[in-house]
């Protein structure tokens, strides 16, 4: 039984490094542009949209950053596009979730490896420690703010003790009004000659948005920087 997991361990790593070779090489998947025209050279097939929640799903199991999507998808389908960033973003979460509960050590020597390659403010194994403590809670202050990238987060929540139906509830609670604003903004700012005025509107609903954000992290008591 522990030999069959192993290989099955063997395998899905094996599964993914050629995944992930094919995508940097033939894709050029951290390129902002080249994302660009391989999606609008998928645009006319049929359920594109279900291509697209897919592609940026697998995308972002891989660290391809979730801010790169709001604007494309808005882009594409218009104030509807929050809904594939969301269907997307809960692939990514989950997938990657399931990946680093399999290799939970291996897991945290590569995020920990990718997290620090700048400084941070925000330390991994506090933010681990919060999971641990608030569950759901602390899922949904956690996809809500913008001091741990996405891809960093799904990881480290895996690699946690947080139930997987809180995991998804919080982090779909966490993703819904952000991407909204984002839909509705990016759709305004792209028809800005139609009028100036909306993308006006637009802008200050995501301002006091963020501010809204900011006030909570600050006052809240899952605040990283107490």
């Amino acid at each position: 039984m522990e030999s069959n997991k192993r290989y099955l361990k063997i395998g899905l790593i094996l599964v993914l490094i050629l995944i992930f070779i094919y995508l940097v090489k033939n894709l050029n998947i951290f390129d902002k542009d080249s994302l660009l025209n391989i999606l609008l050279s998928e645009k006319e097939r049929d359920r594109f949209g279900l291509i697209f929640a897919v592609f940026i799903g697998l995308l972002m199991v891989f660290f391809v950053p979730l801010s790169w999507f709001s604007p494309l998808a808005a882009f594409f389908f218009g104030l509807k596009g929050f809904i594939y960033i969301i269907i997307g973003g809960l692939m990514a979460a989950i997938l990657s979730f399931f990946i680093a509960r399999m290799f939970k050590e291996d897991i945290i020597k590569i995020i920990n490896k990718i997290y620090y390659r700048k400084e941070r403010k925000v330390d991994l194994d506090e933010v681990s420690t919060r999971i641990e403590k608030y569950g759901l809670s602390y899922i949904f202050f956690m996809r809500s703010m913008p001091f741990i990238p996405f891809g960093i987060a799904n990881y480290v929540s895996g690699i946690t003790s947080v139930s997987l139906g809180d995991y998804i509830l919080g982090t779909f609670l966490g993703l819904a009004p952000s991407q909204a604003i984002n839909s509705y903004f990016f759709v305004k700012a792209i028809n800005i000659g139609r009028n100036p005025l909306q993308v006006l509107v637009a802008g200050l609903i995501k301002g006091i948005y963020v501010v809204l954000i900011f006030l909570w992290q600050r006052k809240s008591k899952f605040n990283v920087k107490e």
